[in-house]
């Protein structure tokens, strides 16, 4: 302060700004912790749920372990979670989903168990109807829901037989080609008697399986070579060598085009040419085509629009009003739209089919600022061209079909005086620097092999710079416009069906692609449409093209034994091609299925008369009865377990099954092969008592060569039945746990081709049972988990670990769930009853006490639940 300043200076304070600042950094800090808060909760929620999932599946593991190994019965007929890709396999017959409260979340547990072998080292899966390898893969999936989103974690175990009759014997060889004597890797080997003997052979050919001693028939396969059977006889303790030539298939490769012709298309645009027309006027016109099959409306169901450069003005399509013929337009027609009439190119002069609405004031003359009405200055130019004024000749025509609002076309060109591109266009517009010019035209390609004057203008590859000729670019040649007055025109091309495939029913080639090929010399460097499909076996065949739900099949597909590529399809297919010398087939129909193809064969090679039936649960098909004893089956798309001969329809033979083949539109799922043993059946009873029944005991069948050919578990009324195992002497008997004894212990019987024959019955003493129920305090269930006993004797305390337990009566603790229910297996006693305690503790003033409830008197009949 100044001396003799009569006002003292006040303390300085904040500003609003000073203020508004300091609020607006406390604010981002704020919100920058919450986030970080955020981030951590998730990362904490997350880390929570995969560690509840991986105990689910933990315990799950362990549980199955402890059970008896031919209690684990095999997934046979498994459901799938279409939620994933691959689907998730599950079993929904023996092992059933199971929905857990676990930590405050809801768990779903799916379970599938599997035959396992092991092949060249790897652990492998074979079909679920193979006999017992002594090898089970289990696999435990535990979904539940993150943000709306499905997740999933996975664990898998091997479950190894300990009392599994040790294979000791080997069967080892080579495969080659019997042209040369090549090696051949990756042939596979499996045995017909036993589908889980099996090996692929490695790069040097070789293969070896581990095996019982036994007669057998070897199964080899190779992707180009005729299947082979051998026989080989192996001893006991000894290693026989089996070498095997195949034989190659003849196979020759197809090619042609495949096209989908499902809208009209724009065929060719004028921008201006001089006519001798009497107001002196140059004639701008539209061309539009039909390669459809069907007929289509146009005036009053097809819109015709321009859309300039984005920065000429706003960026929208303007509708082209027009006036013209109501009649339809058949597929090879054509329509012309234009300004005036007639249109003369090369000295033709053709009038068009509808024209330019000119009414003074009308839509045009507002919309289009070169739309001149003025009487003897009249010019009705809707598309602008580069000398219509300042950085014109860009643009973009558009077909609409008015009743759906779908866009059927459209054709972009750069321009504007420096090579402008468009605001729309398809892929790539038609390339120019200064823009549509006077007396230049685009005309739509016929086919790869350019404009033709006598077929259609159909070719759209769904790029514009490759789907036209541009008058400005190849030496001014100029094509007629047609109207619909000329002759229909045959279609040898259509739009490209990119992402599409081909296949063959002939087992050998693989499904081939639709796409385009920059890199051969068709259409401006562009071959468009082709397919190639490679290593087709020489034969008669259909050929089967899809793209989405578009498809379309050809007959009569004749592969000579010859050199050189096969255009396909020809003159002798059905249907055959549009035009001679024209290897094109056009997706005309629908279609929302795909097929299987394999075939079904007994353990020596050949066919099974009656045809065996083959289904999905869904469709079926009947494999033929000779040579090369093939099924061909339709289905929907999906993941289907595919079984041969199913429910025993002929009795003669075993039930197969493939599971997880997946079904695609279109397309054809080969190589799903099935060999049927001759088989029968054989049935018995299991009982507590020796008259009443006893479910749930697992029993098997042992062939003579001491391998499991079946497992099955006794129904709720004791019954057993074992309707799909080979003709042979089995030893059946129970797989009992600790503390069960059966009596007999095994019966052996002879099973024969066709009816099954009755084995005994089996009395089984000291077999569980099981209690269930639920533990709930002041009317809901307790969360914390509740510790469960059931004894016969009389307990008031949770029973301490001593001498005197041990040799007392028999203690069975278990906890209850989340949800308060629980599950405890005890051994089945009736005479002498259960008392069944539940153990609650809690906390006060620094001491622990026990709640304590009881239930007593409780019986449980073997193999059945008490409830309650």
């Amino acid at each position: 302060m100044m001396i003799g300043d009569p006002t003292p200076r006040r303390p300085r304070g904040v500003s609003l700004v000073e203020l508004i600042i300091a609020m607006t950094l406390l604010s981002i800090g704020a919100v920058a912790l919450m986030g970080t808060f955020q981030v951590i909760g998730r990362s904490i929620q997350t880390a929570k749920e995969r560690s509840l999932a991986t105990n689910l599946c933990q315990e799950q593991l362990q549980i199955l372990k402890q059970k008896n190994y031919y209690r684990v019965l095999i997934t046979t007929a498994p459901a799938y979670d279409a939620r994933f890709t691959p689907a998730e396999p599950y079993d929904n017959s023996f092992f059933l989903p199971e929905t857990i409260e676990e930590g405050g979340m809801r768990f779903t547990r799916y379970t599938f168990v599997e035959i396992a072998q092991e092949v060249s080292g790897n652990v492998t899966t074979l079909a679920p109807t193979s006999a017992d390898t002594g090898m089970k893969l289990v696999t435990v999936t535990t979904l539940w829901q993150r943000r709306g989103e499905t997740k999933k974690l996975q664990m898998r175990s091997v479950m190894s037989n300990p009392d599994a009759v040790m294979t000791n014997s080997i069967l080892r060889g080579k495969v080659t080609n019997s042209v040369g004597a090549v090696a051949i890797p990756n042939a596979n080997i499996t045995l017909a008697e036993n589908t889980g003997f099996t090996d692929t052979t490695n790069a040097t050919g070789d293969y070896i399986v581990n095996l019982y001693p036994g007669n057998y028939n070897l199964m080899v396969t190779a992707p180009g070579f005729f299947d082979v059977l051998v026989p080989a006889v192996v001893p006991a303790n000894a290693a026989v060598t089996v070498n095997v030539a195949l034989n190659p298939m003849a196979n020759r490769d197809l090619q042609g085009w495949v096209w989908l012709n499902d809208n009209l298309v724009i065929s060719q645009i004028m921008g201006s040419t001089a006519t001798a027309l009497p107001s002196g006027m140059t004639a701008e016109y539209v061309e539009i085509f039909n390669p459809t099959t069907y007929t289509w409306t146009v005036a009053g169901d097809i819109r015709l629009t321009f859309q300039p450069l984005a920065w000429l003005g706003p960026q929208r399509d303007i509708v082209i009003d027009f006036t013209g013929s109501t009649v339809t337009l058949p597929s090879g027609g054509y329509y012309l739209f234009a300004n005036t009439g007639p249109v003369t190119i090369n000295g033709v002069s053709v009038m068009p089919d509808a024209v330019w609405d000119a009414t003074v004031g009308g839509a045009n003359d507002l919309n289009f600022p070169y739309f001149d009405t003025t009487p003897g200055a009249e010019n009705y130019n809707a598309i602008p061209i580069n000398t219509d004024g300042a950085q014109q000749g860009a643009g973009v025509i558009k077909l609409y079909q008015v009743s759906t609002g779908k866009l059927l076309d459209k054709v972009g060109w750069k321009g504007g005086g420096a090579g402008f591109w468009p605001p729309d266009y398809e892929n790539n517009p038609i390339d120019q620097m200064v823009g549509l010019s006077d007396n230049e035209q685009y005309t739509r390609f016929s086919s790869t092999a350019g404009v033709s004057t006598t077929v259609g203008r159909a070719y759209d590859m769904g790029w514009n710079f490759y789907d036209f000729w541009d008058t400005a670019q190849a030496g001014g040649v100029r094509f007629a416009p047609h109207n619909r007055l000329s002759p229909l025109e045959p279609i040898v091309s259509g739009e490209v069906p990119i992402g599409g495939s081909v296949s063959c029913n002939d087992g050998l080639s693989t499904p081939a692609d639709i796409d385009w090929d920059f890199f051969n010399n068709g259409v401006s460097n562009a071959w468009a449409g082709r397919y190639y499909l490679t290593n087709v076996a020489t034969g008669t065949w259909s050929l089967y093209a899809a793209f989405n739900n578009a498809f379309q099949q050809i007959d009569n597909v004749v592969v000579p034994v010859g050199a050189g590529v096969l255009p396909m399809p020809n003159a002798a297919t059905a249907p055959p091609w549009p035009a001679a010398n024209t290897p094109h087939l056009f997706l005309t129909s629908s279609t929302t299925d795909g097929w299987v193809l394999g075939t079904v064969t007994k353990t020596n090679g050949t066919g099974i008369s009656p045809a065996i039936t083959v289904t999905n649960g869904m469709t079926s098909a009947l494999a033929s009865t000779v040579w090369p004893y093939r099924f061909f089956l339709k289905t929907s798309p999906g993941t289907y377990n595919l079984t041969a001969n199913p429910g025993n329809l002929n009795s003669s033979y075993v039930s197969v099954s493939s599971p997880a083949v997946t079904v695609t539109v279109g397309q054809v799922t080969s190589g799903v092969d099935f060999v049927l043993p001759q088989g029968g059946g054989l049935f018995g009873f299991v009982t507590r008592d020796g008259v009443n029944p006893l479910p749930g005991i697992a029993i098997t069948a042992t062939n003579s060569s001491g391998l499991v050919e079946g497992t099955v578990v006794s129904a709720p009324d004791g019954k057993f039945r074992m309707a799909n195992i080979a003709t042979n002497t089995y030893t059946v008997e129970t797989q009992l746990s600790s503390g069960e004894t059966a009596s007999p212990a095994s019966f052996s019987t002879v099973v024969p081709v066709g009816a099954p024959v009755f084995v005994g019955t089996f009395t089984v003493s000291g077999a569980s049972g099981f209690i269930s129920g639920s533990v709930s305090l002041g009317g809901a269930p307790l969360r914390t988990g509740v510790v469960v006993v059931a004894s016969t004797a009389t307990i008031v305390t949770p029973p301490t670990i001593n001498a005197a337990t041990l040799l007392g009566a028999g203690y069975f603790l278990g906890s209850s769930y989340e949800n308060g229910s629980y599950l405890l297996e005890v051994r089945g006693s009736t005479s002498t009853t259960y008392k069944v305690y539940a153990y609650y503790p809690t906390y006060s003033a620094g001491v622990w006490t026990n709640t304590v409830r009881s239930s007593t008197s409780v019986s449980v009949l073997p193999g059945f639940t008490k409830s309650g």
